[in-house]
């Protein structure tokens, strides 16, 4: 028995990832020292499995997104447009009423909105690209004609979505929730113009 709370408790690139998420979910700033010492592994080693704290940052505020669209996804009813508006409104709810977010945002000021807004880093890139999946196996299924390219879709979302949710809902800076959605709503729905 011994031996197997040994094992179950080592160190491991995977525990410490999670230890990560506990933290950041818990609403305190992720210290990397800490963290190593915690897990029971040298800051060098931690480094090796996680990469800087940035990109330790990023990897768990993916990992609470990614999450989040499967659960919506699952949770979400009807197919085509409608299923795409529900788990976006859903998204959009969740994440505005996310303390972690709001922790997250206070804690890390501008360099944590920069990281997770970063049109090439670590995790807006990859919510446009779910974000995209879902468009692409709905029309990929035939219950959904999209208006354009599903990527640029999907980016038009995110998009929304980051003016929405990380602007502390200040309404001049932000629609409000009623808008966001009934604006998601319209790229999802609306024909695009015609490109010259």
């Amino acid at each position: 028995m011994a031996g197997a709370l040994a094992v179950e408790h080592r160190a491991t690139p995977p525990a410490a990832f999670q230890h990560a998420r506990e933290i950041v979910r818990s609403g305190a700033k992720l210290d990397t020292a800490h963290l190593a010492g915690e897990v029971g592994v040298a800051r060098a080693t931690l480094y090796r499995w996680t990469g800087d704290r940035n990109r330790l940052l990023c990897d768990v505020a993916w990992a609470e997104v990614a999450s989040l669209i499967r659960r919506l996804e699952r949770a979400a009813t009807g197919d085509g447009v409608e299923w795409l508006e529900r788990i976006a409104a859903g998204f959009l709810a969740a994440i505005a009423d996310n303390p972690g977010r709001r922790s997250f945002l206070t804690l890390e000021g501008d360099t944590g909105v920069r990281l997770v807004t970063a049109p090439r880093g670590g995790v807006r890139s990859r919510i446009v690209t779910a974000v995209a999946e879902l468009i692409e196996a709905e029309v990929a299924a035939g219950r959904y004609t999209s208006p354009d390219e599903p990527h640029l879709i999907a980016d038009g979302i995110v998009s929304l979505g980051q003016r929405f949710l990380y602007n502390a809902g200040d309404l001049s800076l932000n629609p409000d929730p009623q808008t966001a959605r009934h604006i998601v709503q319209l790229v999802l729905r609306e024909p695009a113009a015609v490109r010259g």
